[in-house]
């Protein structure tokens, strides 16, 4: 089984300090008491015991928790704004990982636990659906340790002491202070008492004592289509190139009615709604009185040019929804319009009058109608005709009723007027590092959620990390090790996130990126498109005779003329950059053994100690790499220290095996060097860590145990 690590835990409660209050806490709290997923307008009813339970597990630091059987409940309804609330109780979105750790730092997981996991185990035990989550927290992905034995509440309390909390009581609070009742005390705790306070929660939830039904009656029932999640009608996926924009949208409507088209600077209205357009059709042979010309009684046609109106994306879309709800309108099927790279084109130009259609009311139909043209509503009426008569929708009255009982779906159907329906889902990408955009005004971006794409590694369907290399002259390199130390130099570079890499900017063929798609793709991108107007220095720029290196460097002609890519520039390039090799099941398979005494081998020995280690939970690491590996960490988490910083930690382990950790000098100066130690990059220069001596004299434990004392946020364990 995993836990978090201690210092997950401690850094998790510094994370939310300065946006997650004690009510906000208990927010949460009611939301996973709920039992199903939040919608607005609601009752839920609440087990009072389940809150105080929760909230005295996570606040009391005592290693015996306050049990609570009351059988009380408490009785909730949530506004059109309940997924508001956590953004503004503090400077900003709290981040949804401090959230998880925190709510989950007793909790024992599996081995196999992920972050995508356990996003989605969030999502279900407190009832917030996935797609809303993004709306409630700041969703980038933090670094988390996992370890095999859960911690102390004392050691706990011990290091929330050295950070500045008040730990006089067993009972803490978000904010570093010990508090006097318990945290499950509802009637007078801090978390859930504080929240009938005031009148600025009802514009989020009502927390009653008694059933809401019984106070205010049903009312009148003019629900409808209940399963249709209104609060992602209209979202625009956007972030750098490669992050999975149009992938995540593609796995999120798989199997759903989807038309997709493209915006472009010759995009608009008419190419995006439909218009008149010339076509080729049989129309009859007319005489000079405009009379059909006959054989016998056969009137003679021929193909000639006609104009007839041509739906596009938009109103297919727009038609469709709506004959799903012809169909059901209880249950109508959504339909899904995609609309790829939104902000390459004029959207004020593109939508038109379409824009009014954009505010939804709470059922997710437009607040407002629009009236169709002559043509469009020609083609309209045309189009929700079955058989020459005009389609119907069960239970018009509910939808006519949203609009103070005007006859609104008569008239749509008619083709009168427009309205979206709230099964037609309107969902965009937008690449924020094109340079051929048009600007999008607020007015326009306020009747959108944005879903920010973080870039992170790739996962497979099955939640499996995705491992590919990029090709070299004579070896191969991780991506994902190259997006970072590239995705480091763009941001140095460029101060933005916009040009940045992400994982899928380019894709693998068998596992490989050839150095032919690299060049083509990735190194023209840095080359025209982030390092141009940012300027060629530094070491990662240079030819192997000091000069730059040039785009054109990348190429050289064949004797018919064909461009043909140089692989040793895309080498020196990347090994420049400090990309690591590419690692098969994280170890480079041209690496050699060796044996209990530290010698090389070409064949294993029978016998011999194959045990492997992860470090942070992750990898599967063989004794010889595993030194270099955890000190490669150390930089990553430590990026400000010097290569003597660095030596000087590690040197504080002791020398574990000869030459355990050197300087640039300490290496050149000795004549046993070769093939013995790492190179890692570190601090602008270089450092050297030993790979022999490992075997099975126990030093690759002796190392382990050093490592795992020290405060580092680095922990090594044996893989079984």
């Amino acid at each position: 089984m995993k836990y978090f690590s201690i210092e997950t835990v401690v850094n998790a409660y510094k994370g939310f300090q300065d946006c997650m209050t004690n009510k906000s806490w208990g927010y949460l709290a009611i939301l996973k008491g709920c039992k199903s997923s939040i919608r607005p307008s609601v009752p839920f009813d609440v087990d009072m015991d389940m809150v105080s339970n929760f909230l005295e597990n996570i606040f009391n630091l005592s290693q015996t928790k306050k049990k609570y059987e009351s059988g009380r409940s408490l009785y909730v309804v949530f506004s059109n704004r309940w997924d508001r609330y956590f953004n503004y109780q503090g400077k900003y979105s709290p981040n949804l990982f401090d959230i998880i750790v925190w709510a989950y730092r007793r909790k024992a997981f599996n081995d196999d636990i992920t972050k995508e996991k356990l996003f989605q185990l969030f999502s279900e035990e407190f009832n917030i659906p996935i797609g809303v989550i993004s709306v409630c927290f700041n969703v980038e992905p933090k670094d988390i340790l996992f370890v095999n034995t859960l911690y102390s509440e004392s050691d706990l309390k011990a290091k929330l002491n050295q950070i500045g909390v008040n730990v006089s009581s067993n009972n803490i609070d978000a904010k570093k202070a010990s508090v006097v009742a318990s945290p499950g005390e509802i009637s007078r705790g801090p978390f859930v008492q504080t929240l009938y306070a005031g009148l600025d929660i009802t514009d989020y939830v009502l927390i009653l004592q008694s059933d809401y039904y019984s106070l205010y009656g049903k009312g009148e029932d003019i629900s409808f289509n209940d399963h249709v999640d209104t609060k992602n009608l209209q979202q625009i996926y956007y972030g750098a190139p490669g992050t999975g924009k149009s992938h995540t949208i593609n796995e999120k409507t798989e199997g759903e009615s989807v038309i997709r088209t493209t915006f472009h600077p010759d995009s608009d209205y008419s190419t995006f709604v439909g218009a008149y357009k010339p076509t080729m059709g049989l129309l009859p042979i007319c005489d000079e009185l405009g009379q059909p010309m006959k054989i016998g009684s056969t009137v003679l046609h021929k193909e000639q040019i006609i104009y007839e109106f041509v739906d596009q994306a938009f109103l297919q879309a727009y038609v469709q929804a709506w004959k799903f709800y012809a169909e059901n309108s209880d249950t109508a099927k959504k339909q899904y319009l995609i609309i790829e790279e939104i902000n390459r084109g004029n959207c004020a130009q593109i939508f038109g009058d379409l824009f009014q259609l954009l505010d939804r009311n709470d059922t997710g139909f437009s607040v407002y109608s629009i009236n169709a043209d002559k043509d469009m509503k020609k083609q309209l009426a045309k189009a929700f005709k079955k058989d020459g008569v005009t389609i119907t929708i069960p239970n018009a009255d509910k939808i006519n009723d949203l609009y103070k009982g005007k006859d609104i779906v008569s008239k749509v159907l008619s083709g009168d007027i427009l309205v979206l329906p709230n099964n037609l889902y309107i969902w965009a990408t937008m690449n924020t590092s094109d340079q051929s955009l048009f600007p999008i005004d607020s007015a326009f971006k306020r009747r959108w959620e944005w879903q920010y794409m973080p870039i992170g590694k790739g996962y497979d369907k099955n939640g499996q990390e995705i491992k590919w290399a990029v090709e070299g002259a004579t070896k191969k390199f991780s991506w994902w090790s190259f997006l970072e130390k590239i995705n480091a130099q763009i941001g140095e570079a460029t101060q933005s996130e916009d040009k940045k890499l992400g994982f899928f900017f380019c894709k693998a063929t068998n596992g490989t990126i050839s150095a032919e798609k690299f060049v083509g793709k990735v190194i023209f991108y840095l080359w025209n498109d982030v390092f141009k107007n940012n300027g060629f220095e530094g070491p990662i720029f240079k030819d192997v005779d000091g000069t730059e290196l040039t785009f054109a460097k990348f190429y050289k002609s064949d004797m018919k003329g064909n461009a043909i890519v140089q692989k040793d520039k895309v080498e020196l390039f990347l090994t420049n950059l400090g990309v690591e090799e590419f690692m098969d099941g994280n170890m480079p398979s041209k690496e050699p053994e060796e044996d209990e005494d530290g010698n090389q081998m070409s064949v294993p020995s029978t016998g011999r100690d194959y045990t492997k280690f992860s470090i942070n939970g992750v990898g599967n690491y063989a004794k010889n790499n595993l030194a270099a590996e955890c000190v490669k960490k150390y930089i990553e988490l430590n990026p400000t220290k010097t290569a003597e910083d660095v030596l000087n930690d590690w040197l504080s382990l002791g020398n574990i095996v000869p030459h355990f950790i050197e300087s640039k000098e300490q290496f050149d100066a000795r004549t046993d060097n070769s093939k013995r130690s790492h190179e890692i990059a570190c601090g602008g220069t270089v450092i050297y860590v030993a790979h022999n001596g490992y075997g099975s004299n126990g030093k690759a434990v002796v190392l382990m145990n050093a490592v795992n004392q020290k405060d580092w946020g680095i922990t090594i364990q044996k893989n079984v």
